[in-house]
């Protein structure tokens, strides 16, 4: 299991990434630094440690996994919850009250 350290974003430009590719690497390896790349001014992408990108994933997926079961369960719930309430007020299916 790969465990996620929270910090800020240290911003660059793909100008200054390109020139300074080697800096960048060793203080995300070394250092754990985290990069905003900017392209224009607006955030692209970013550099992250590997270990935090491994986490990131896996917390994605595990939070996909879990909305998709629960979708599924609120779909399969739906049927079985209408003649729940159906049963309990007393109708039939078609609405019709049964005596």
């Amino acid at each position: 299991m790969y465990s996620y350290k929270s910090s800020s974003l240290e911003e660059i430009s793909t100008d200054w990434l390109r020139s300074n590719l080697r800096l960048v690497l060793e203080q995300v390896n070394f250092h754990s630094v985290q990069y905003a790349i900017l392209r224009r001014g607006r955030s692209v992408a970013g550099i992250v440690p590997i270990a935090e990108a491994h986490a990131l994933f896996e917390a994605t997926r595990a939070d996909r996994k879990y909305r998709d079961k629960h979708r599924d369960l609120k779909t399969q719930d739906k049927p079985r919850l209408r003649e729940a309430v159906t049963d309990m007020a007393g109708h039939d299916a078609t609405g019709r009250l049964s005596i």
